[in-house]
């Protein structure tokens, strides 16, 4: 029993030494403040400065983003739309020019995502078939998985301040059948942008992370 519990007392010090070996961050992305939404992002890692594990959860308040695409003729439309839900991401990055250059002041992290989106809908539909204005009510929840690849331009300010400039980019793993209007109808999904459910084109987010490392080297 002793040495059960000496046992256990090491392997409890050896995991917090090396945890504190790793390397912390936090940041928050401000592309998607106007779009209504905030995203809260972490990244982990012995040495963020080649590698790192990500994750962040976000929030979006009645967002109004909606397009029509430019080729697409209908007697229909949205005349107000509000999204809201959450988001949450994890995966991993590697910056591809610190792997060579450790030191550089600017970096090119890449990454993978696996990133859920949790969404309510709510849109008042406008149709005029016999050239008489109609309106109705259509509202969509659910919850909807897929991955995203990220590219970034990483600017390092001071050993604790940094700056992700890029693009994050979606692709679903299975489409959503609750569509407002019809599957080309581009609509905003969290943590994801802007999105045409029958070709998940766009599907980008803007990254501008403003980042605070916990521990610098």
């Amino acid at each position: 029993m002793k040495d059960n519990l000496l046992a256990l007392v090491i392997l409890i010090c050896s995991g917090i030494a090396h945890a504190q070996s790793w390397q912390g961050q936090i940041g928050t992305n401000l592309a998607t403040l106007p779009g209504r939404s905030i995203e809260l992002t972490t990244a982990w890692s012995p040495d963020l400065n080649r590698w790192a594990l990500v994750a962040s959860v976000g929030y979006t308040y009645q967002n109004h983003a909606r397009r029509i695409p430019s080729n697409y003729v209908c007697d229909c439309g949205i005349s107000a739309i509000n999204t809201s839900g959450a988001s949450a991401k994890v995966g991993a990055r590697i910056d591809a020019i610190r792997m060579v250059k450790h030191t550089t002041r600017i970096g090119l992290p890449i990454g993978v995502l696996l990133i859920g989106s949790q969404y309510d809908q709510n849109a008042t539909i406008r149709s005029f078939p016999s050239g008489q204005d109609i309106f109705s009510t259509q509202s969509a929840s659910g919850f909807i998985m897929g991955l995203g690849v990220t590219a970034a331009m990483n600017i390092r300010f001071s050993p604790r301040w940094n700056l992700d400039l890029g693009l994050q980019k979606f692709i679903g793993l299975s489409k959503r059948t609750d569509y407002l209007l019809f599957d080309k109808y581009m609509t905003y999904q969290p943590g994801i942008g802007l999105t045409n459910w029958d070709t998940f084109w766009p599907g980008m987010q803007g990254i501008a992370t403003l980042n605070y490392r916990l521990h610098s080297r």
